[in-house]
C-alpha cells in the first residue's frame, strides 16, 4: 500500500512537472509574440491609389492596396486614418472593418493586411474631368506615412428612366448617362451630333419608337455608345473589355434610325430593330406579335459604324428593315448578325468576323443566323410575310466551319431569299446560284485579328472583288478609285 502511494506521488509530480513545462513554454511563447518592433514604419504595395475617370454620383469599383510588415517582429499601427474623415467621398475598409480611423491595428511579422478604398464623386461645374484627392494617414511608432488617393470626376447629363417626347439634339459638351432607360416616343425624335459620347448603366437600354439620329461626321468624330464603367476592376482588368454592361438599342414596331459613324460596344443586345412594346398582359404581347408585318417593321439605315464585343448579338433583325454599308461587325456571343422571323435586308461592303475571345466564346453559333418564323407556342409560330437578305461585297468569316445558317419552316409558303454576291464567306455549302454568285471561300486574310484590326492584307482574296455597285469610300474615308473595288469595309492601303 506504501508502495502504491509512493507511486501515485511520483505520478502526481510528473503530471505537475508536465504542467508546469507546458505553462513555462505557453507563457515564453506569449512573452515572445508581445514582443513588438517599436523602431519601425511600415511599407505599401503602392503610394497612390488611383481611380480613373469617374461619373459625378456614380460610386467607383473597388480598389485596394496592402499594409506590409517587413520586419522580424510583430508590429503595431497606433492608428490608421481618412484624412477628409466622413466628409470625404472615399470610404475605406480595414481588415475587413468599415470607418473612418481605426486604432491598434497590430501586424504579425512577415504578413501583410488590406485596406479596400471607393469612392463617389459629387458634381461640380466642371466641364472637363476633375481630379478629386484625399489620403490614408498611418502613425505607427511615431513614424507619420500615407498612401495618396486620386480619382478623375467627370460631369455628365443624366437620364434615369426618362422620355423624350419633342425633337431633341444633343451636342459633345458633356457625356450622356442613359440610367435605366430612356425613351424616345413616337413622333419624337433624337439627334446625337459627331463626337458625343453615350454611357450606359448597368442593364440599361436605349428605346427607341420614333427616331433616331445618330451624326458622327468621320472615324475621328464617331458617336460611342458603351458602358458606364471607365475605371477598372479589382483584378485590374479595364470595364471597356467587358461584354454585357448594358442592355442595347431597341427599335420598336414603326420607328426609324439613321446611324453614321457609331461605335458601339459591350452590350448584351446590340442593335435590335423590330421588337414590340411589351406590356404586362400575356394577351396583348401575343397579339403584338401576331400583329407584327413588313409593312409595320422599324427602318433602319447604318453606315460607316463599328458594333463589337457584345455579349449575344451585334445587329439584330425581328421582322425589321435594315440597311448596312461599309460597316464592321465582330466578336458576339451569340450571332454577330441575326435575322429573326424574316424581315428586309441589305448589306453592302460590310465585314462581319466572329471568334472566341477572354470573354466570348464562339463555339456553337454561326455568325449569320436567319429564319422565317418565331415560334410562341408548342405547334404556334408567327409567321414572316417577308424574308429577304442580300449581301454584296461583304466578308463573313470566322473561325467555324460553317458560319452561315439559313432556316427555314415549311409553314411559311415563301421561304426565305438569301444571297451573296461578290463576297468571301466561310461555308460548308458549295458556292453554287442562286444564294452564292461569284463568291470566294477563302480567309480574307486581315491584318491582325487578335488585335481585331481588319484592314486588308496584299495577298488577301478581298482585294479586288467587288460588283461595280460600292460605296465611293471606305470606312476610313478613303477612296474606292478603282472597279473594282475591296470587298469588305476596308480597301487594302
Amino acid at each position: 500500500m506504501k508502495r502504491t502511494a509512493i507511486i501515485f506521488e511520483k505520478f502526481i509530480s510528473y503530471r505537475m512537472l508536465l504542467l508546469f513545462g507546458v505553462l513555462f513554454i505557453f507563457s515564453f511563447t506569449a512573452c515572445k509574440k508581445e514582443q513588438l518592433n517599436i523602431s519601425s514604419g511600415i511599407s505599401f504595395s503602392t503610394d497612390t491609389l488611383s481611380f480613373d475617370t469617374l461619373f459625378s454620383t456614380l460610386g467607383s469599383t473597388t480598389r485596394f492596396f496592402t499594409i506590409k510588415n517587413t520586419h522580424k517582429q510583430a508590429i503595431k499601427i497606433s492608428n490608421i486614418q481618412l484624412a477628409g474623415g466622413i466628409t470625404s467621398p472615399y470610404r475605406i475598409n480595414v481588415d475587413g472593418d468599415a470607418g473612418t480611423s481605426f486604432n491598434d491595428i497590430e501586424i504579425p511579422a512577415k504578413d501583410s493586411i488590406y485596406v479596400f478604398v471607393e469612392v463617389t464623386i459629387n458634381p461640380t461645374a466642371a466641364n472637363l474631368p476633375f481630379i478629386v484627392e484625399d489620403s490614408v494617414l498611418f502613425q505607427t511608432n511615431g513614424i507619420l506615412q500615407q498612401v495618396q488617393l486620386n480619382a478623375y470626376g467627370q460631369n455628365a447629363h443624366f437620364f434615369n428612366g426618362d422620355s423624350i417626347e419633342n425633337n431633341t439634339v444633343w451636342n459633345d459638351d458633356l457625356p450622356y448617362v442613359i440610367l435605366n432607360y430612356l425613351q424616345i416616343k413616337s413622333g419624337a425624335s433624337l439627334s446625337i451630333q459627331a463626337g458625343c459620347d453615350v454611357y450606359f448603366g448597368s442593364n440599361a437600354a436605349l428605346l427607341v419608337e420614333g427616331d433616331l439620329n445618330v451624326n458622327g461626321t468621320d472615324t475621328s468624330n464617331m458617336v460611342t455608345f458603351r458602358g458606364v464603367r471607365l475605371d477598372k476592376d479589382i483584378a485590374d482588368r479595364s470595364y471597356d473589355d467587358f461584354p454585357g454592361q448594358y442592355a442595347g438599342v431597341f427599335f420598336l414596331r414603326n420607328s426609324n434610325g439613321n446611324i453614321e459613324y457609331l461605335n458601339m460596344r459591350n452590350s448584351l443586345y446590340g442593335i435590335n430593330v423590330g421588337n414590340i412594346k411589351t406590356s404586362d398582359d400575356p394577351d396583348e404581347n401575343l397579339a403584338a406579335l401576331q400583329a407584327m408585318s413588313i409593312s409595320n417593321a422599324p427602318t433602319l439605315t447604318i453606315k460607316n459604324s463599328k458594333i463589337y464585343n457584345h455579349a449575344f448579338y451585334g445587329l439584330f433583325g425581328f421582322l425589321g428593315k435594315i440597311y448596312a454599308e461599309n460597316t464592321l461587325i465582330y466578336n458576339c456571343g451569340k450571332n454577330v448578325v441575326g435575322l429573326f422571323d424574316g424581315g428586309d435586308y441589305q448589306f453592302l461592303n460590310c465585314t462581319f468576323y466572329n471568334r472566341s475571345s477572354a470573354y466570348i466564346s464562339h463555339a456553337k453559333e454561326p455568325l449569320l443566323y436567319m429564319n422565317d418564323y418565331f415560334k410562341i407556342g408548342d405547334n404556334t409560330y408567327v409567321i414572316a410575310d417577308a424574308a429577304t437578305a442580300i449581301f454584296e461585297n461583304c466578308i463573313v468569316s470566322g473561325t467555324l466551319e460553317e458560319e452561315i445558317i439559313k432556316d427555314d419552316i415549311t409553314q411559311n409558303p415563301l421561304s426565305i431569299s438569301m444571297s451573296f454576291d461578290h463576297c468571301v464567306v466561310k461555308t460548308k455549302e458549295s458556292l453554287n446560284a442562286p444564294t452564292f454568285l461569284n463568291c470566294k471561300n477563302e480567309n480574307p486574310v486581315f491584318k491582325d485579328i487578335f488585335k481585331n484590326d481588319f484592314h486588308l492584307k496584299s495577298t488577301s482574296p478581298c482585294v479586288g472583288f467587288s460588283t461595280s455597285n460600292f460605296p465611293i469610300i471606305d470606312i476610313d474615308g478613303f477612296a474606292r478609285a478603282n472597279t473594282p473595288t475591296d470587298c469588305g469595309a476596308y480597301i487594302f492601303q
